[in-house]
């Protein structure tokens, strides 16, 4: 009798798995669908030869700004401040590989791959430097990256709550949830599983199928881009740097967040560089755009007063 109703009752439990992933992998079917019909691409594409990336690009002024998102985000996180920089000069953004609609790309998605890719288009659409690059959270972790394996082509870096490598000496490696999280995101992204479990992204072109795959791959690569970043990286640079503080933070790391960009700082020498605390969450450039322009604005006008670098194409 025992075994008769463990049986009947692992056979519910298997035949209810199934019933939800089967439901899951059709809702995230259907929005995949969705998202192709109604989120058109709103710029070019750029064949690099491995793949395509989409891209944006205002191409008046004197100035060339390249804005490098967050992980797993793609260029609608700067809709915020797009117009208004392209007020203040020429504005590249673009969809790193396999976010918003750009392709599938090179494995790993570390941040050497990242950065060759990004120079790779901004070599192949002729878009002309040297770059003030503004990246937010991961991406400026690939911005520092990219200044230090390309420094002749980088006029300045703003920071905007910048990954912090020290990260991973404090916490550790990843707990066993967040791994196995990881894993469904890069296995299992068609299931839908992470689609329902997700909280509701920043826009929804983020929890398409391929970009949740992409951020898994992202987020994978960590330990890969870690090793990379401190073959590359320099005691001191000297270099024009903002970082930017969101003091709204997890409140519980929020101090530690301070003290690590202080440390990223401290490694570039520049008499115009800054360490800013903004009364914001981590997407200040979304909560408060207004600020950020204001402080983009002081930078630049620091860096024309102390001799710009020469323009090349």
């Amino acid at each position: 009798m025992i075994k008769r109703i463990l049986k009947w009752t692992v056979s519910i439990l298997v035949g209810l798995v199934l019933v939800f992933l089967v439901y899951s992998s059709i809702r995230q079917m259907n929005y995949n669908s969705f998202i192709d019909n109604e989120f058109k691409p709103t710029g070019r594409f750029s064949d690099i030869g491995t793949n395509r990336i989409h891209f944006k690009y205002y191409d008046e002024g004197e100035i060339t700004f390249v804005l490098l998102s967050g992980l797993g985000e793609t260029l609608n996180t700067w809709h915020k401040i797009e117009q208004e920089l392209a007020t203040r000069g020429r504005v590249f953004m673009y969809d790193r590989s396999g976010l918003g609609h750009s392709e599938a790309g090179i494995s790993p998605r570390s941040v050497d791959n990242l950065s060759t890719e990004l120079n790779e288009v901004l070599k192949k659409e002729g878009i002309p430097g040297p770059y003030i690059l503004i990246g937010h959270s991961a991406g400026g972790f690939l911005a520092r990256y990219y200044a230090y394996k390309f420094p002749d082509k980088v006029e300045g870096l703003f920071l905007i709550d910048p990954y912090q490598e020290m990260s991973r000496a404090e916490f550790g490696e990843w707990p066993a949830t967040y791994k196995l999280i990881n894993w469904t995101l890069r296995n299992a992204s068609w299931s839908g599983i992470p689609y329902l479990l997700l909280p509701d992204p920043p826009h929804p072109t983020y929890k398409t199928s391929k970009a949740l795959r992409a951020f898994g791959q992202e987020a994978f690569a960590e330990n890969i881009s870690l090793q990379e970043f401190a073959a590359i990286r320099k005691d001191t640079m000297h270099l024009p740097v903002y970082v930017l503080t969101a003091e709204k933070s997890n409140p519980t790391y929020v101090a530690l967040f301070k003290k690590w960009n202080q440390q990223i700082l401290d490694t570039y020498s520049h008499e115009i560089n800054k360490h800013i605390l903004v009364d914001s969450k981590h997407h200040i450039h979304v909560e408060q755009p207004s600020r950020v322009l204001l402080e983009l604005d002081q930078f630049i006008s620091g860096i024309e007063e102390s001799g710009r670098k020469p323009e090349y194409e």
